[in-house]
């Protein structure tokens, strides 16, 4: 099982944060100088951050993200994977 398992790109519009504060997110961001970032940090609360596009250029712009999956997940899916699934036969 891999060390870290995270969901797909989400490209971000610049509305704010999407997600529940303490989520566990990998972002891509830009700054004014237009050098862009990579980063995996905890969403915090507050309407003052790089998600929302509105305090750029005095902060970064948020870009995409992707959230990492829950540990409970990636263990239930990996059981998943062990499983056999039933073949559906016609009589």
């Amino acid at each position: 099982m891999a060390a870290q398992e995270w969901g797909p790109w989400i490209e971000h519009d610049g509305l704010g944060c999407p997600l529940p504060s303490g989520t566990i997110v990998e972002v891509r961001h830009v700054d004014a100088f237009g050098y862009m970032a990579s980063m995996i940090t905890k969403v915090g609360g507050g309407e003052f951050s790089s998600w929302n596009w509105l305090h750029y250029p005095e902060l970064k712009k948020i870009i995409r993200y992707r959230e990492k999956k829950p540990r409970g997940l990636e263990i239930l899916e990996h059981m998943l994977q062990g499983l056999d699934t039933p073949v559906e036969t016609h009589a």
